[in-house]
C-alpha cells in the first residue's frame, strides 16, 4: 500500500533521521566535555595546582582552678587578745602594714621575759668562770711541781698527773666557750625574731605587753581567721591572714601523658571561668612539670601544668574553677 504512495514514506524517512540525530545531540550535551566550555590554559594551570598543606587544627582542653602565685600566711607568734582589727578579706594592703593589733596575755608575757633572758646563757658563763678559776689553781700547781721536780723533790708519776688535770681542765673550758658561743648566736638570732614581731624596743629587761600583726608582701588579703574580731583570745602559732598575689594569677591544671607532649612553655592559651559565660582571657603555659604528679604504674600519668592569666581589674578571684583551651595541630 505504501508503495503506491511514494510521498508519505519519503516524509517518514525524514522524520526517522531527524529523531536519530535529536538523540544524539542530547546524549552529547549531557557528556561533561561537552557541557563545558574549555578551559584557558592559565586557569587549567591553576585548578590542578595542589593547595599549600596546612594541618588540621584540633583543640586539647583541660579543667584547672585560679590560684595566686605568691601567698604568705601571718601568724600569731603569742598568745594574746586582738584589740583593733584593721582589714577585711579582699582588702589590698602593703608590705609592713598593719592588719590587727593585740595585747599579750600574761602566760605570754612571762614566756616572753625567759626567752629575752636565756637561763642557759647564764649557767654556762657561770660554769665558764668556775672552770678558769680552777685552771688558774691548776696552772699555779703545775708550775710549783715543775720546780720541785727540777730540785729532784717531786716524781715524775706526780708531775704526770698535775699535767693530765691541767689539760683536761682546758679541755672544759674550750668545750663551754663552744657551747656558750652557740647559745648566744641562738639567743641573738631569737632576739631578731622577736624585734621582728614587737619592735626595735625588744630587749633584756623590756618586753612590750601590745604588739601589732603586719602584712608581710605587697598584695590582697585571701584569707582571714573566722574567729579573729575584737576581744577574741587566739592562742600562738595561729595562722590569722593570708596575704597573696593576684595579678597575674595561675591557673594549675593536670595534663595527660599524651598531650603533655603537645604542650611547652610559652604556648598560648584560653581560659574560660565557668562562673563568667561568654567571657574569655588570654593566658599562657608559664611552668611544665618533668616529674608526674603519681608515679605509680598502675594509676594515668599526669603531669601539672601552670598558665599565667592577668588580673589587672580583680576580676579573676581565687579558687575560680576554669577550662583551659589551647589549638594545635593534629
Amino acid at each position: 500500500m505504501w508503495m503506491n504512495n511514494p510521498g508519505n514514506y519519503s516524509n517518514k524517512r525524514l522524520l526517522c533521521l531527524l529523531g536519530a540525530f535529536a538523540l544524539i545531540w542530547l546524549a552529547l550535551a549531557g557528556h561533561p566535555a561537552w557541557s563545558r566550555e574549555p578551559a584557558k590554559a592559565g586557569e587549567k594551570e591553576k585548578a590542578e595546582a595542589p593547595a599549600p598543606a596546612t594541618p588540621p587544627m584540633g583543640e586539647v582542653a583541660f579543667i584547672g582552678k585560679f590560684t595566686s602565685p605568691v601567698k604568705r600566711f601571718v601568724v600569731m607568734p603569742f598568745q594574746g587578745i586582738i584589740t583593733t582589727l584593721e582589714v577585711q578579706a579582699g582588702q589590698q594592703v602593703k608590705k609592713d602594714e598593719v592588719l590587727a593589733h593585740y595585747h599579750l596575755t600574761p602566760e605570754a608575757a612571762l614566756l616572753l621575759q625567759r626567752r629575752l633572758s636565756p637561763p642557759q646563757v647564764k649557767d654556762l658563763e657561770v660554769k665558764l668562770a668556775e672552770v678558769e678559776r680552777t685552771l688558774s689553781h691548776a696552772g699555779a700547781k703545775r708550775r710549783e711541781v715543775e720546780q720541785l721536780a727540777a730540785k729532784g723533790m717531786a716524781s715524775k708519776q706526780a708531775q704526770s698527773q698535775v699535767e693530765k688535770d691541767y689539760k683536761l681542765l682546758g679541755q672544759q673550758k674550750q668545750a663551754i666557750q663552744k657551747q656558750l658561743s652557740r647559745e648566744k648566736k641562738i639567743a641573738a638570732e631569737d632576739l631578731q625574731v622577736l624585734r621582728t614581731h614587737l619592735g626595735e624596743g625588744v630587749g633584756e629587761g623590756h618586753a612590750p605587753q601590745a604588739a601589732a600583726l603586719k602584712s608581710p608582701i605587697n598584695g590582697f588579703v585571701l584569707f582571714v581567721h573566722p574567729d579573729l574580731r575584737t576581744g577574741a583570745q587566739i592562742e600562738a602559732n595561729t595562722p590569722v591572714f593570708q596575704v597573696g598575689v593576684m595579678d597575674p594569677l595561675v591557673v594549675k591544671a593536670q595534663v595527660h601523658e599524651m598531650e603533655s607532649l603537645r604542650v611547652k612553655v610559652g604556648d598560648p592559651a584560653d581560659i574560660l571561668p565557668e562562673s563568667l559565660p561568654g567571657k574569655k582571657f588570654e593566658a599562657r603555659v608559664s611552668r611544665l612539670s618533668w616529674v608526674p604528679m603519681k608515679p605509680g604504674l598502675d594509676l594515668p600519668t599526669y603531669y601539672e601544668a601552670e598558665f599565667e592569666v592577668p588580673n589587672p581589674d580583680m576580676t579573676l578571684k581565687e579558687g575560680m574553677k576554669v577550662r583551659i583551651v589551647m589549638r594545635k595541630p593534629k
